[in-house]
């Protein structure tokens, strides 16, 4: 998914772009947000969004500024602006910061949502030409495994690729995906054989093949693309007819072997901030039921390394740290304000009082109602 980052300094509109879209439909996610552009610029060097939708106009750093000072930094990062107002000479100096939509408040759902299927094409076709695949590869790619919601022609697609996909198991392109975010090389390569072994039972021919191992390598350097990680000098571009099957295979294998490389070094370099990323996320979401799975999907990293590495990093585990944050928030609470304990219980994430009581003994070894407003 493509990362989107929204900045205004009225949350209502914030949230409302939060609850609206459908943003994993659509192939987004929201990676943050900013009241005013100098947090968002202090965030965004780091995040690195492929999309930033902001206000216009806003205290300190304006819409404009942030979107010159974000290119300095990150040139690929594409931009919607919102407003209040319909202020040409604002969008006439936004056209020529490249800024591909302009939407006047109060913003409409089917509008938005228009212009998001229209980023996500534009994004799809700039990482695909950007490692070397024709238009001609970007429409069979997204025809042959229906990668795009658009209404483009099947007409690259025969009936010998369309069989052959079917024949394949029916989440290979989620496993393969998976494989590549969980780095692991030999998982992925399972699911290279599986398809060639299809190749070979189907008696499929070496352009179709290569078609459909160019709709392979284009997820695999998706993945990679998402994580932000440098890939344009190591991998070659895509492939054409003149191949047999060995060479092939060895080319995509060539592919997952340099993709889940860089992947493994650009973990051992950044896992602290990665886990420092987990740590802040469950800090403002304590409340909320949030899985180990979950936090090792947003940063791309296994269950279970992301599990140890956080308890080896904090002293702690995921779970535990969430379960004491709570209880310090339920402290804190009962200290400062009025709230009944069922009410304080269910605040701080804890629909059953029961499981609320338990834990908060276990951490504190007292019981709440030992705790006075102070």
């Amino acid at each position: 998914m493509f990362k989107v980052f929204i900045v205004d300094d009225e949350p209502s509109v914030i949230e409302g772009l939060k609850l609206m879209i459908p943003w994993n439909e659509l192939d987004f996610e929201l990676c943050g947000e900013a009241s005013n552009g100098q947090e968002a610029l202090s965030k965004v060097g780091k995040l690195y969004p492929h999309l930033i939708i902001t206000d216009i106009r806003m205290p300190g750093i304006n819409g404009l500024e942030l979107i010159y000072e974000t290119q300095k930094i990150h040139s690929d990062t594409e931009f919607v602006i919102l407003s209040g107002y319909a202020d040409f000479s604002y969008a006439q100096e936004a056209m020529r910061h490249k800024v591909l939509d302009y939407l006047l408040k109060p913003l409409d759902r089917d509008e938005i949502i228009t212009v998001l299927r229209k980023i996500k094409s534009k994004l799809d076709k700039k990482f695909l030409t950007r490692y070397g695949f024709s238009q001609t590869d970007i429409k069979t790619f997204k025809s042959s495994r229906n990668l795009s919601a658009s209404d483009e022609s099947n007409d690259f697609v025969n009936e010998e690729i369309d069989n052959a996909w079917k024949a394949v198991r029916d989440n290979f392109d989620e496993e393969l995906t998976t494989a590549i975010k969980l780095m692991n090389y030999e998982d992925a390569m399972q699911l290279i054989d599986e398809l060639f072994d299809i190749f070979v039972s189907r008696n499929i021919n070496i352009n179709n093949a290569c078609i459909m191992v160019n709709s392979c390598v284009y997820r695999i350097l998706h993945v990679a693309y998402k994580r932000n990680i440098g890939i344009d000098t190591v991998l070659p571009s895509g492939v054409s007819g003149k191949w047999d099957f060995k060479s092939l295979k060895s080319y995509i294998a060539d592919i997952v072997s340099q993709v889940v490389g860089l992947m493994l070094e650009e973990r051992k370099r950044n896992s602290r901030s990665f886990l420092y990323e987990v740590k802040t996320y469950i800090d403002n979401n304590y409340q909320k039921e949030i899985s180990v799975s979950f936090l090792a999907d947003m940063v791309f990293l296994e269950a279970g390394y992301l599990g140890d590495a956080f308890n080896k990093q904090f002293g702690v585990s995921i779970s535990e740290y969430q379960h004491r944050l709570r209880i310090e928030k339920a402290i804190e609470l009962i200290e400062t304000t009025d709230m009944k304990l069922s009410d304080i219980a269910s605040t701080t994430g804890y629909n059953n009082y029961n499981n609320f009581f338990s834990h908060f003994v276990r951490i504190t070894n007292k019981k709440p109602t030992q705790y006075e407003r102070k």
